[in-house]
């Protein structure tokens, strides 16, 4: 049967009947609970009876039945919540969270734990560079990582380095990824990127593609499978071919963003190599948590060969404060990492509708939450 998520409206198929457990959705991962609409009884020929439906039960507004008689319609005024602000949105959409969700983030969290009190050295703040260090890069080098997919990590490089951009900062957003989505969500439509620059096909002025004002891309997409296979078959020093390629362009930056494939393999070890900075978005739900706990792991193992690289900025995506479970995972990561937690960014169906227009959200809708949320993001990362 078809259900329409109550969140963000997206279309999609379900068993019949549903599961239940609920039914989780394809546009906002979120979970809700598919139930047929009972079908309206019979009514008197004089009386036909229509049932409108306004919004979920336990969202908005409450279904309403409207009786029409003849040609007149008579019907009690629905009653209409009041606008929340955007400091005080309302009160939570559910009662309490889904107990199987919040078990399976509570684990994950317990393993976060454990892998912080296991590698106090990985966690531990930085000590700050001097003013002046001949010997470090032009460019501040912010990679943004997570194993896991959907967290909002092209999202927040691409609007990231556009805000960073408009900050006056010159800027290189470097696409990582085989899905090459960065140029998709830029409106841009590069002839060559990274894969061809690292492997000497194309020079600096070739590959990099201006997509804004401060703003240079160097693409991703499937040509990076082929310089994955060129990593591995190297005898020694595999991990740093995209380090060694990309040093040349630190001196045109500012700043270099890298937007990093779901996963783990060769070229996301090779980033960890490139860059001194990890941005991990982490989506305020319990298979974020995990992956974010597999990360930490995998992340341990390489600074232990790079004890300068840092893991300095934790972004909580995907924060929806008409629901308590997503706010309370946002408690609970601020506690484990007070020093290193970012500014969240709240669920804004704009940050989605975005990228299908070729632009950044502070072009799509810059007065948004979205827009509001990422400026300040910058803020944050940018000192």
């Amino acid at each position: 049967m078809l259900a329409i998520c109550p969140f963000c409206r997206a279309r999609q198929e379900v068993p019949d009947p549903a599961p239940a457990a609920g039914v989780t959705c394809i546009g906002c991962h979120r979970r809700f609970a598919a139930r047929r609409t009972a079908a309206t009884p019979a009514a008197e020929p004089a009386e036909a009876t229509v049932l409108r439906i306004e919004r979920p039960h336990g969202v908005f507004d409450r279904p309403a039945v409207v009786a029409r008689r003849g040609a007149a319609v008579a019907a009690a005024p629905l009653p209409r919540a009041e606008p929340a602000s955007e400091d005080d949105p309302g009160p939570p959409i559910l009662a309490a969270p889904d107990a199987a969700e919040e078990r399976a983030a509570q684990a994950a969290l317990s393993a976060i734990r454990r892998q912080i009190a296991a590698t106090p050295q990985q966690t531990a703040q930085p000590a700050p560079l001097p003013d002046i260090a001949p010997e470090a890069p032009a460019a501040r080098r912010i990679g943004v990582m997570l194993s896991k997919g959907g967290v909002g990590k092209t999202t927040t490089a691409v609007n990231l380095a556009a805000a960073l951009a408009m900050a006056g900062r010159r800027t290189l957003l470097i696409d990582a990824d085989t899905q090459g989505q960065a140029a998709y969500a830029l409106g841009v439509s590069p002839q060559t990127g990274l894969a061809a620059f690292v492997e000497g096909l194309a020079d600096a002025d070739e590959a990099l593609c201006p997509a804004r004002d401060n703003l240079w891309l160097l693409a991703g997409g499937k040509a990076l499978a082929g310089l994955k296979r060129l990593i591995t078959r190297k005898d020694f020093g595999g991990e740093r071919t995209l380090a060694d390629a990309l040093a040349p362009l630190d001196a045109r930056f500012d700043v270099a963003v890298v937007d990093c494939a779901p996963g783990w393999d060769a070229l996301s070890v090779n980033v960890l190599f490139y860059v001194g900075e990890v941005l991990v978005p982490v989506a305020l739900e319990a298979m974020s948590l995990q992956g974010f706990s597999e990360f930490l792991q995998s992340f341990a193992a390489v600074s232990r060969y790079r004890p300068e690289l840092s893991l300095s900025h934790i972004v909580p995506t995907f924060l929806d404060k008409r629901v308590r479970g997503p706010a309370a995972l946002h408690d609970e990561l601020a506690a484990l990492y007070p020093g290193r937690i970012c500014p969240p960014i709240r669920y804004n169906v704009k940050l989605s509708e975005a990228p299908a227009e070729g632009k950044t959200i502070f072009e799509y809708a810059p007065r948004s939450p979205g827009a509001r949320d990422y400026a300040a993001l910058a803020r944050h990362v940018g000192g």
